[in-house]
């Protein structure tokens, strides 16, 4: 292996990929968690009328003028408007309208007074207080105006975004199509243990990859696991690289006897663009790029896999989706609770970040490159460069583990 630094790596990894993010129309019902390719405008104003926000009668707020318990005001009601009322009765001194909530301001009326609020007699209402101008009253507009941009590109849809597209009208939206990820575990051990058909199956690390991918706006299949053969692994790549547009291995790609993902890729005709990271876990991670696409390698245990998975397939997703990488997972500023000493190679820092005394304190998690306890009591990372030591309370930016990771938990 010839250690390549970890920014080095992602710029060779970046220039040397012929994928582009693709766009896609989905249906506005099923965009959520989608990433936006275009700007949205809103096509129409919110509330596209004035309109009642409460059910209540529609009213001149002047002819409430010194109405009390004691001395009411006596209106009459001259019928009902419902929101898809054609034709809307005139309010004139002395005259109310029943209004259902969302349903349009007649003309003359400038309040509405709810119907809890008044008492009816006969098709008379009374009304017991001074009624304000425009109490009650949704104006045109005042929500969303037309031509209002609302949505930016690169935006990840939320619930409360489906609904406002939905009120807006908009049936579809272009979207970043999800990149497709293949996930190959390789390895003896692994594969003579597939070959008894456990259930589950013992690639679990394959699964926590495609969980990260998914979390992350992609898509990913386990394709299984398979032997130290470097034609099964070449033959493998070599199908899979035509159906999606990453493939990774995870294993068996360090300088062992056994470690044949090396050597299958060099099969192919393109020996390993980067093999080796200065990395701290994650050492014996790489790439290359075959017909445009890449074959990530990560090793096989699970915290060195994580670590490389976050330093060379988080920019292939923020590349695939057009997004810079700051904008695909959350961060915080948080003070370091304990010294961190220097390591030559870069090194990838799991802390759990928690509010203490009105503060964000990162709490690092120390284990081995396959410590999963590590990973699972953390919820935010930092790659901290080399030969740099942290002091205690410096303040540092983390990053989320995954979309869902609470701060604090």
């Amino acid at each position: 292996m010839k250690l390549t630094p970890v920014e080095v790596a992602v710029e060779k990894l970046l220039k040397a990929i012929d994928l582009k993010p693709r766009i896609e129309d989905v249906e506005v019902v099923n965009s959520l968690g989608r990433v936006l390719a275009e700007d949205v405008a809103a096509n129409q104003d919110i509330p596209p009328y004035d309109c009642a926000c409460f059910e209540g009668y529609a009213i001149r707020s002047r002819d409430t003028r010194g109405a009390t318990r004691s001395n009411p005001v006596k209106l009459k009601v001259l019928g009902k408007v419902l929101p898809d009322t054609k034709e809307l009765p005139v309010v004139r001194e002395g005259h109310a309208v029943l209004l259902v909530t969302g349903a349009p301001m007649p003309p003359g009326a400038d309040a509405i007074v709810r119907v809890e609020e008044v008492k009816l007699e006969g098709d008379h209402i009374i009304v017991f207080r001074e009624v304000r101008e425009l109490e009650n009253v949704a104006l045109k507009g005042e929500d969303v105006k037309a031509g209002e941009l609302i949505l930016r590109a690169g935006h990840v849809i939320r619930p409360v975004d489906v609904g406002l597209l939905m009120e807006l009208g908009y049936s579809k939206i272009k979207v970043y199509a999800k990149a497709k990820f293949a996930i190959f575990s390789v390895g003896k051990e692994l594969y003579l243990k597939s070959l008894e058909r456990r259930d589950p199956p013992p690639n679990n690390y394959a699964y926590v990859i495609k969980g990260l991918i998914e979390e992350l706006g992609g898509s990913a299949d386990v394709l299984g696991i398979l032997p130290d053969d470097v034609g099964v692994v070449k033959e493998s790549l070599l199908k899979a690289i035509d159906e999606y547009d990453v493939v990774i291995t995870m294993g068996s790609c360090s300088i062992g006897i056994n470690d044949v993902v090396p050597d299958a890729i060099s099969e192919l005709g393109v020996p390993a663009m980067v093999h080796g990271l200065t990395l701290s876990p994650g050492k014996p991670a790489g790439f290359t790029v075959f017909r445009g696409k890449p074959i990530i390698m990560l090793p096989g245990h699970i915290v060195s896999a994580v670590a490389a998975f976050y330093v060379l397939c988080l920019p292939l997703l923020a590349h695939m989706t057009g997004r810079p990488i700051d904008k695909v997972l959350p961060y915080v500023y948080a003070k370091l609770a304990v010294d961190e000493e220097a390591l030559r190679a870069y090194r990838f820092l799991r802390v759990m970040v928690e509010e203490v005394d009105g503060e964000l304190v990162a709490k690092p998690m120390h284990g081995g490159a396959n410590v999963i306890s590590t990973l699972l009591r953390s919820n935010y990372f930092t790659i901290l460069p080399p030969n740099t030591t942290v002091k205690k309370g410096e303040k540092l930016k983390f990053t989320a583990l995954g979309p869902s990771s609470m701060m604090p938990q």
